[in-house]
């Protein structure tokens, strides 16, 4: 198992659903301590977001987790990581043809950007009480997998008695791996796998889980129908609250360190 440790003052933790249009950008922050989880499709709307909630003599991104190589989820990296200095970043070896994926392998290459190969059992320690942990894919992932949304980074957040799931594109095929693996996947906060695409979100999945509220990153009147309304209906009749990006903006969670509530701010 391995982990990755960086410390932060004892201040509260904040999780952002950044809305970056058809794609999916997560910031966890603390202190001046990032990680942030995808890079949404464009630089400039992900640079303009992070001008929001990282302050500006903040000049550094700890961890970068890049769940899957589709543009949606990396496009915005490659501004990025010529923008902030890039601690490390945790990704897997599944690779793309497109040019995004080309310019994104140039620039951690040339940048000399320390990586991580992210698997599970890979933890993120955020202080004593908070910590990303990652569960898929499996070790022994096949990185040529044609479907590189099965091959999805996986990670749990929890802090005190508050968790999140992220689930970066993956498939029901990948969820039903998630509840074999033996892997606490409950969570309050969901954020549903692949812009709330039928594909993804099974009922079982969602039993497992068992999530309060669903969030759904998704750009407004997408050429992919995103989210199907069957998911909509099937998170509905589970009485599970839904949040998406093209409604609300961003989703903001305010977790005190005090009492470890995690709560939304509305703005």
């Amino acid at each position: 198992m391995a982990g990755i440790i960086f410390y932060s003052s004892k201040q509260d933790l904040r999780v952002v659903f950044l809305d970056v249009g058809q794609g999916d950008a997560i910031l966890i922050s603390r202190g001046s301590n990032q990680v942030l989880i995808d890079g949404g499709p464009s630089g400039q709307i992900l640079l303009e977001k992070l001008g929001k909630y990282v302050p500006f003599w903040d000049r550094k991104i700890e961890i970068v987790i890049a769940t899957h190589p589709d543009a949606d989820h990396i496009g915005g990296l490659v501004d990025l990581m010529q923008t902030y200095q890039i601690g490390e970043i945790l990704d897997t070896k599944t690779q793309s043809e497109s040019q995004v994926y080309k310019k994104y392998r140039e620039i951690i290459d040339a940048e000399k950007i320390s990586e991580v190969d992210g698997v599970a059992g890979v933890n993120i320690k955020i202080e004593e009480n908070a910590e990303v942990k990652i569960l898929s894919p499996a070790e022994n992932y096949n990185p040529n997998e044609k479907d590189t949304n099965l091959n999805s980074v996986g990670a749990r957040l929890a802090f005190g008695e508050n968790s999140f799931l992220f689930t970066g594109d993956l498939p029901s095929d990948g969820e039903q791996t998630l509840i074999k693996s033996g892997e606490s996947i409950d969570a309050q906060i969901l954020k549903v796998g692949h812009h709330g695409s039928k594909y993804s979100s099974s009922v079982e999945f969602l039993k497992a889980v068992n999530p309060r509220d669903a969030i759904i990153s998704v750009g407004a009147n997408n050429r992919y129908g995103h989210p199907a309304t069957e998911i909509l209906e099937r998170l509905k009749n589970m009485s599970i609250n839904i949040l998406r990006t093209d409604e609300r903006g961003d989703i903001v969670y305010e977790c005190q360190n005090s009492d470890f509530k995690c709560q939304m701010i509305i703005e």
